[in-house]
């Protein structure tokens, strides 16, 4: 009986755990398919009575009836918002993945003066918050060109990113034997032919984690980009989408829209990925 009951409480636990969760995207989702009559109408409804989609039209093809962007029309805010992301997202994704297993290997293998000072530095980099920081990031931006540029917010996603997945790697690396290590160093490897030839397939799925968790995170950068950026030459899709809120208007249904079409690739790379990700960090979680 008491089985039973706790059975019940972690069904109903998780069934509102699911519904915080998923209720904000599905009235996104509602509101995509809603007219702008729908959209306002008091008290709101979750079913649109006269669906439509009309806002996806406007987002990917044709672009009318966008009352904002400085005369940019709501496709090409979504194509230039959308290509932005995916270069910015995958040069900062490829930086980490060059850099962490480097520094991961360096602090889990490598014995060197000060090392454990330099981890903790590392570490203590995780807890400075995020917004303090733009103040002065602003004014170093803007001495070395970097503001409004895709550039700036590639080095700012790696520099931010680094030290979480060097912590992470080199739980990885902890968790290999040297033995195997020790080995290739008698047949002759380098340090760092040891470190591409040998430990990195060891961790595969952890620096896998680390690429995809990394990528997710550059997707969804938000407000260092919109401190950062002023024109769609760099606004990443989560910033150019702020163009659909004017002084005295807000098109809900294009924003609606245009976060659906935004969501689509980060929920498929979570998706088909997954195995990888609870591989990775169960991998990472043997020794820290």
């Amino acid at each position: 009986m008491k089985r039973d009951t706790l059975r019940v409480q972690h069904v109903i636990g998780s069934l509102l755990v699911l519904f915080w969760t998923l209720a904000p995207i599905l009235w996104v989702l509602i509101s995509s398919l809603s007219t702008q009559a729908e959209l306002y109408s008091v008290p709101p409804h979750w079913i649109p009575h006269h669906p439509t989609i009309g806002a996806y039209d406007k987002v990917l093809v044709t672009g009318a009836g966008f009352r904002g962007g400085g005369g940019i029309s709501a496709a090409v805010l979504m194509r230039l918002g959308l290509r932005n992301s995916f270069v910015i997202a995958v040069f900062a994704t490829l930086c980490v993945m060059f850099v962490a297993p480097m520094m991961g290997y360096a602090y889990s293998r490598l014995r060197f003066r000060g090392r454990e000072l330099f981890f903790y530095l590392t570490l203590a980099i995780i807890t400075v918050p995020g917004w303090p920081v733009l103040i002065g990031l602003f004014s170093e931006y803007s001495h070395l060109g970097l503001l409004d540029t895709k550039l700036g917010l590639i080095v700012l996603s790696f520099t931010y990113r680094l030290p979480f997945e060097t912590w992470f790697m080199k739980g990885y690396f902890d968790a290999v034997p040297g033995e195997i290590e020790d080995a290739a160093r008698i047949d002759g490897c380098s340090i760092f032919q040891t470190l591409y030839r040998i430990s990195i397939h060891m961790v595969m799925p952890g620096l896998i984690a680390v690429a995809i968790i990394s990528f997710l995170f550059t997707w969804n950068l938000f407000a260092p980009a919109l401190v950062l950026t002023y024109t769609l030459k760099a606004k990443p899709i989560t910033v150019a989408m702020t163009e659909f809120i004017s002084q005295y208007y807000v098109n809900w249904d294009l924003m609606s829209a245009g976060t659906i079409v935004a969501l689509i690739l980060p929920v498929a790379i979570s998706v088909i990925f997954q195995r990888y990700i609870v591989r990775g960090l169960t991998a990472g979680a043997v020794k820290s």
